[in-house]
């Protein structure tokens, strides 16, 4: 259920920022890149359509191998990857009932977009989409880093 429920969450910031994400495929899982393999731009990311995104490939990298248990590394993984501490931002690492989540939410805030990634049971994810109205990349109940 709570894999369920992470997804959803994973999806509406998706679909808040108006970005392509990855479809599910026959196994149920989403498909698409959790390698450090270069990714281009969809119709509706921002920059040009088929490009390179360098940016995106250097976050999606610095999640590999990070699991929800762990966040200050997860945290500091991303800061190494070349990303400012300070426009980075996740989601808490328990639940509001205070058990371990299954899935942990991470986002740097660019100038005109987000890298939002998520790590957890599986394989981590990533993608690229606008701001949030608000000017943050994440809902809820999110830490901002210093």
């Amino acid at each position: 259920m709570r894999r369920i429920a992470a997804l959803a969450v994973l999806a509406s910031l998706v679909l808040a920022g108006c970005s392509a994400a990855p479809q599910p495929g026959p196994s149920g899982e989403a498909d698409g890149p959790t390698s450090a393999a270069p990714t281009t731009t969809a119709p509706g990311e921002p920059g040009e359509p088929g490009q390179p995104d360098p940016e995106l490939d250097a976050f999606r990298a610095s999640l590999i191998g990070h699991t929800p248990l762990d966040p200050d590394s997860l945290v500091n993984a991303v800061e190494g990857a070349g990303f400012e501490r300070s426009a980075i931002e996740r989601t808490r690492e328990v639940d509001s009932l205070g058990a371990p989540v299954t899935f942990l939410e991470i986002a740097v805030r660019l100038e005109d977009a987000c890298l939002v990634g998520q790590v957890g049971d599986g394989e981590s994810s990533a993608v690229r989409t606008a701001v949030l109205g608000g000017g943050r990349c994440l809902v809820g109940d999110v830490i901002a880093l210093d």
